[in-house]
């Protein structure tokens, strides 16, 4: 059903299926491409936490473009660089589960298996940090 084999009770309960939806995502290159897309249980393999926890299995993303730069500057200010662009997208409805932390604009997205970046993924516009 999903594109990660997710843990048990994942996407949590206050996950909802996707209305079309304009999302952030800070991005290494800029253009869309599948590398910008692979969860944190796939990057960091050895690494016990990321396999059991939900989170992990789900992509990031912004609910606008202030929260994604207060995130990237966040992390420059720990001296590590995430990304070196922010990339307006829309997604198409039923793309998966969402869960948007409305404190913070950020979202985990867990993708249906079917899910194609390419064709269920539009890029709208990419700026430079």
């Amino acid at each position: 059903m999903y594109k990660e084999k997710l843990p048990k009770n994942c996407p949590p309960k206050s996950a909802v299926e996707n209305d079309i939806v304009i999302l952030y995502r800070i991005f290494q290159g800029n253009k869309l491409d599948a590398s910008e897309f692979i969860p944190y249980n796939t990057l960091y393999p050895d690494n016990k936490r990321f396999q059991q926890m939900c989170d992990a299995f789900g992509i990031s993303f912004y609910t606008n473009y202030d929260c994604a730069l207060s995130k990237y500057k966040e992390i420059l200010g720990k001296g590590k660089k995430m990304g070196n662009f922010i990339a307006k997208l829309k997604i198409k409805q039923k793309s998966g589960f969402i869960k948007i932390n409305s404190h913070t604009g950020h979202c985990n997205f867990w993708f249906y298996e079917r899910f194609d970046i390419y064709n269920d993924i539009e890029c709208l516009e990419i700026t430079k940090l």
